[in-house]
């Protein structure tokens, strides 16, 4: 019999962070394991709504509370600014962790963690206690490599010495950036260290698949890609008004759930497709988006949508290429009009347009007409449409949630690294 487990899941308290982890944490708890979520009171609605158990980090610390409107002022900042931001919350998140993850593992004697890529303060409290972790890469897997772009810049992958060059010199100014952003003086956690370092931990598991990747110079031992982690039962409980939808080419336009609230950009999108002959769905995703006109009858607002029902039957999604979106649009075989608005999603963004699946379009120079163009471009050109359902294909050979659950159990049970079986 296989031994069952007592397993807890760290990762920074945001949807997109929260939904892949939580997906793991189900598969381990339907093989009989015991799975806690840790983190502050901001992720307990989803770790409910997933069905596992829950340890507070701190609920009435007031640095709970400073959490939670720091990451709502996020959702109104793009650029440079909401990278400026993402450090202040790495440094709370940190501060959160020191505080309170001792105790609660001393109490909750667990087998493992698995621990988010950007939680490294967790990394060094479970190596101080001598707890095994399995490191997660629920957004973009990131590590510093010659040959591949800092994942927060809008640069094309480039083998060239110049490129090279250029990446050099921002490997060593934007660690020291987010250093001073998240006040490491007082934490003394690089806010960068599993990017920098993949040594920490048994394995290292991401839900991107391989070929979601630029080529490298280098593989990391310990680094995995399995694929996607998102089943279809995620959407069960949204409501939805699936009679409003009349056979007309369908476009799902949403800018994710965190850097979402940014009512210019919903108003261009409204604006670049009211006289297209289709229809669109436009997700707020929970934000408080106002919106300065009426909408045109071919738009529908939401504020939640069942997104993989309905990227079954869109034709062309517009997204703020945050990973999970992008994976599950090629999952579906959906081309992508992407508007990134900050941190690794100008880098998922470029392997999309790498990959020939979709177009970018930076926030800076969005305007109704280049949004239009960039649409009606995408829809004509079949070209787009044949790689995404290329990348379907290739995504339909993958088992992300079962591979990655098979090295979580492998390392824990083994508490030995799990290296990269290579062909």
């Amino acid at each position: 019999m296989q031994k069952r487990m007592k397993i807890g899941l760290i990762c920074p308290e945001v949807p997109g962070h929260l939904n892949p982890l939580t997906t793991l944490g189900r598969e381990l708890q339907r093989r009989g394991h015991r799975v806690s979520v840790i983190g502050s009171k901001m992720a307990q609605p989803i770790t409910e709504r997933a069905g596992l158990a829950f340890c507070c980090l701190g609920s009435d610390d007031e640095l709970s509370v400073q959490l939670e409107v720091e990451f709502r002022k996020l959702g109104q900042l793009s650029g440079i600014r909401s990278m400026s931001q993402t450090g202040k919350i790495f440094g709370l998140g940190a501060k959160l962790l020191l505080r309170y993850l001792p105790q609660i593992l001393s109490e909750q004697l667990f087998d493992g963690l698995v621990i988010d890529q950007l939680s490294p303060a967790a990394c060094v409290i479970a190596e101080k206690h001598a707890v095994p972790f399995v490191i997660a890469c629920n957004a973009l897997a990131m590590r510093w490599d010659s040959m591949i772009p800092p994942p927060p810049l809008f640069w094309s992958h480039q083998t060239m010495t110049m490129g090279r060059l250029r990446k050099r010199v921002i490997k060593v100014l934007l660690p020291r950036i987010y250093y001073w952003l998240s006040d490491q003086s007082e934490t003394k956690v690089n806010p960068l260290l599993l990017v920098f370092e993949h040594q920490h931990g048994l394995a290292h598991i991401a839900q991107q698949p391989a070929f979601f990747d630029f080529p490298f110079a280098s593989h990391p031992s310990l680094l995995h890609y399995t694929g996607p982690w998102h089943t279809p039962e995620r959407d069960d409980a949204l409501d939805f008004p699936w009679e409003w939808l009349d056979g007309r080419p369908l476009i799902y336009a949403s800018m994710g759930t965190l850097q979402n609230n940014l009512s210019s950009i919903f108003d261009m999108i409204v604006e670049a497709v009211k006289t297209l002959p289709l229809q669109v769905v436009l997700s707020k995703g929970g934000s408080p988006v106002t919106l300065s006109r009426p909408l045109p009858d071919n738009v529908l607002l939401v504020e939640r949508a069942p997104q993989l029902k309905l990227l079954e039957k869109v034709s062309l999604a517009i997204t703020h290429a945050g990973l999970n979106t992008a994976l599950e649009c090629l999952t579906y075989g959906v081309p992508m009009l992407c508007l990134p608005v900050t941190n690794d999603q100008p880098g998922v963004a470029k392997r999309i347009e790498w990959l020939g699946a979709g177009k970018i379009i930076p926030l800076h120079r969005a305007t109704p007409q280049r949004i239009k163009e960039a649409l009606v471009s995408l829809l004509n050109d079949p070209a787009y449409a044949q790689k995404a359902n290329e990348y379907q294909q290739r995504l339909a050979q993958t088992r992300g949630v079962e591979e990655a659950v098979n090295i979580i159990e492998r390392a824990f049970i083994s508490k030995a690294p799990v290296p990269v079986r290579h062909p």
